[in-house]
């Protein structure tokens, strides 16, 4: 659902967003773009693109270190809702944007990192109100830090100049550094044509920086306007352990959506919960459980501990038992699944069906009240309703070419340790006796059993025992 904007009603020429995208991610120290990483299911970049879209502003990407990728990701997400610009050499903020003049329609321009996925609707909305409010020409977004963290410029004030200091560069105290600059901007679009000619080139890194403009605009006497937030919600990904604390503050704002929804928790801190999920009121997750995003879990459902639900959906009253695995699968209404189940590309797991530990289903359907308890593996199987699958049982699938359907229909069944050569079809209320390798069809009402008749070698013990050597011989006896 898009959130309303509460500035004036033109909002598409009024803002039009800038997001820049092209650094090389040297700190991130992985030789990939850090902006194609996943947090909590969706990737960095997504983060600041979905909430401009949320907030219906047209957005430019400046693109270059892995442009491909970064393109192919956003575009998948919102084919129709940005324009894509090319920093062919990476030389600063600045000149990323000057890289994108071409493409300017609106009245003001909002310049905004792509690394910042902690960044809120909220705050934006705040900038831009406050941008409008004031006649500011440059608004941008600082926080007080304790912690003087690495890497942020430094916003200096002295009540009648304001400018930005590159971390690099700054020499002060550690007290004129608590107020850091979070790199989202709000700037005039007439003022920063003008102001992006006024930009030196500095010597050291042969770079434009966009913080200069600060120091422009309040040397020509220009209103420069800063709102504060808290450092969570600015912080920037450099490196794997920002990254990491970025998704543990990601985690903890979707746990308590969910919370406020109705869903319990047994131990939130050692849970993951991805974008894209929809849990239902009065369910109940086990500690160390793991839901990917695009899975749908219904009300009142159970989740034991340490199980992983995969793009998945369970219905109302589903059961999952600990330490189990749900991939691509559909699991219907009062179902109990495990403990230590696999289920994987099931079409269809139907009510009250009971799948017990150590039971992996792959691309198959199970009717309402089969039960599947111990130690089995179904695949490419089509079961029907009140079937029982004994212990031990397995769908023999694959000839070594092609995969073969088991069709296995209403109230069958299905003796322990029995091997299912498919294709094959055991008919309605047949049977299989245990221990059976069943190669041909079982008609309805029919008990199959196949299996070696069973030899007792009388006094056999005693004369091995007497005489090891009798085993060579006790092969070739008849």
């Amino acid at each position: 659902m898009k959130e309303s904007l509460t500035f004036p009603s033109q909002a598409e020429t009024l803002v039009q967003a800038i997001v820049l995208a092209a650094g090389k991610s040297t700190r991130f120290a992985m030789g990939s773009s850090k902006l194609a990483f996943p947090l909590c299911g969706r990737e960095m970049v997504l983060y600041p693109v979905s909430l401009l879209e949320s907030l219906s502003l047209p957005t430019i990407i400046v693109t270059g270190y892995q442009k491909d990728i970064v393109t192919q990701l956003i575009q998948a997400a919102h084919p129709q809702s940005v324009v894509f610009v090319e920093q062919v050499e990476q030389r600063g903020t600045g000149h990323a944007v000057m890289c994108t003049q071409t493409e300017w329609h609106a009245e003001h321009l909002l310049i905004i990192n792509g690394d910042m996925p902690l960044i809120t609707s909220e705050l934006i909305q705040q900038l831009i109100n406050e941008h409008c409010k004031t006649q500011a020409t440059v608004s941008f977004v600082t926080a007080a830090c304790l912690e003087y963290p690495h890497g942020y410029g430094r916003v200096i004030n002295n009540g009648q100049k304001i400018q930005i200091i590159e971390a690099r560069d700054f020499t002060g105290t550690r007290q004129e550094g608590q107020c850091i600059n979070a790199g989202v901007y709000l700037i005039n679009r007439e003022f920063l044509q003008d102001a992006l000619t006024h930009l030196n080139l500095h010597e050291n890194s042969q770079e434009w920086y966009i913080t200069d403009l600060i120091d422009i605009t309040s040397k020509a006497g220009k209103k420069v306007h800063t709102i504060e937030t808290d450092f969570d919600t600015i912080r920037g990904i450099n490196t794997i352990s920002e990254l990491a604390t970025a998704e543990k503050i990601i985690r903890e704002r979707i746990i308590t959506h969910w919370m406020k929804k109705g869903v319990y928790f047994e131990q939130p801190e050692t849970t993951i919960i991805e974008h894209d999920v929809i849990i239902g009121p009065a369910t109940r997750i086990g500690a160390g459980v793991h839901i990917t995003k695009g899975s749908r879990i219904g009300a009142r459902c159970t989740i034991g501990n340490h199980s992983t639900i995969d793009a998945s959906t369970l219905a109302d009253q589903v059961t999952i038992l600990p330490h189990c695995v749900i991939a691509q699968s559909e699991i219907h209404d009062h179902a109990t699944i495990g403990p230590f189940a696999h289920i994987r590309n099931t079409h269809s797991i139907h009510e009250r069906a009971t799948i017990g530990n150590f039971v992996e289903i792959s691309n198959s359907t199970v009717g309402a009240y089969t039960k599947a308890k111990h130690l089995s593996y179904i695949g490419n199987a089509i079961i029907g309703e009140r079937v029982n699958i004994g212990a031990g049982t397995i769908t023999c699938n694959y000839d070594g070419v092609r995969k073969h359907v088991t069709t296995i229909k209403d109230n069958v069944k299905v003796g322990s340790n029995n091997c299912l050569i498919a294709p094959v079809v055991l008919e309605q209320n047949s049977m299989t006796a245990a221990g059976s390798v069943i190669t041909q069809n079982v008609p309805r009402d029919a008990l199959a059993i196949a299996r070696a008749h069973q030899v007792n070698k009388e006094n056999y013990t005693k004369r091995f025992e007497s005489t090891p050597s009798f085993v060579a011989a006790a092969v070739h006896e008849k």
